[in-house]
């Protein structure tokens, strides 16, 4: 009897064991510094539906332990900028992090930098005319000097709002997570989305992140600059087969940057209000000097120049 009462007793604690453990568990099984990509179930870029890609959005959580999205009842009818925001922040406040708050400026940060992709033809953090992220931020009066992080999410996907979700937080283990881990990432406070119609893509969207310095606080503003900066062109000779080119630039809050081509925006020619040609280093033909004027907010404006194997017409 004995022996029994002490078996019972163990089987007992042991149970009493498990369900402490159980009920411990974490509230996401999988580490959110794994990187691992989930496929897509179901398939939404397959059949374009928003009620897919939130099933599918769903069906990755639920390996991570996670309840279903609880969505308000008019998500399917917002902007697709509204549905990443409230996308984002269920991610965050599902695994026990502070909301974003989305900021006016970060989010014209956003638009002008997805009509960068659109427009040019180019997929990457550096641009063309504006340089790299971080030169792109530094150029920018509202952000340089005044935040203490801030990062960068861009997509390409045919739903605007739900698909580059699904993209960053579940198959992004070709940039090592990276989208993921700023959507999670603790230390940020604030965010600007937006987004422009692709044909190639279907959409192209960017996300900023921001957060305040302590030392500068960021301000940012609620009527961000829309204005796109004016530019245009002059050439003269110098002799020798030699040409002077230069950009007449203005805008209302001033001119981060102007980069120069030659015929297409594959290479800079030049980065500077002026520069000179060597035509005999080109090949003979009609030929356009391309100049690209754009502010710290990323807005841009555009001259062109044709020239031709005589170097005297326009």
């Amino acid at each position: 009897m004995l022996r029994l009462s002490f078996v019972l007793l163990t089987i007992l604690t042991l149970a009493l064991g498990i369900l402490v453990i159980y009920q411990h568990r974490p509230v996401a099984a999988v580490s959110t510094s794994g990187c691992i990509n989930i496929p897509a179930n179901p398939d939404y870029l397959s059949t374009g539906d928003a009620h897919d890609a939130i099933a599918a959005i769903n069906n990755a959580r639920q390996q991570e332990h996670l309840r279903p999205l609880r969505l308000p009842a008019n998500f399917y009818q917002l902007d697709p900028a509204q549905q990443q925001f409230i996308l984002l922040n269920l991610e965050r406040t599902d695994r026990h992090l502070h909301p974003l708050r989305m900021d006016a400026n970060l989010s014209h940060v956003a638009l002008a930098y997805s009509r960068q992709l659109l427009d040019l033809h180019f997929f990457s953090h550096t641009s063309p005319i504006s340089g790299s992220f971080s030169e792109r931020v530094g150029a920018n009066p509202t952000l340089a000097s005044h935040f203490s992080r801030v990062a960068e999410n861009l997509a390409g996907n045919p739903l605007p709002g739900i698909g580059p979700m699904y993209e960053y937080m579940y198959d992004d283990a070709s940039e090592n997570c990276g989208h993921r881990q700023n959507i999670l990432n603790p230390e940020l406070t604030l965010v600007g989305i937006n987004w422009v119609r692709s044909g190639e893509y279907g959409s192209m969207s960017a996300q900023e992140f921001l957060t305040p310095a302590s030392w500068s606080p960021y301000t940012g503003t609620t009527t961000p600059d829309t204005i796109a900066p004016q530019v245009s062109i002059s050439v003269h000779a110098l002799g020798q087969g030699r040409l002077e080119y230069t950009a007449e630039a203005s805008d209302n809050a001033g001119i981060a940057r102007i980069t120069w081509f030659l015929d297409s925006i594959q290479k800079p020619l030049h980065i500077g209000t002026q520069g000179t040609l060597d035509t005999q280093q080109v090949a003979a033909g009609k030929h356009t000097l391309i100049a690209y004027a754009v502010d710290g907010e990323g807005n841009y404006g555009v001259a062109r120049y044709a020239i031709a194997d005589t170097f005297g017409g326009r």
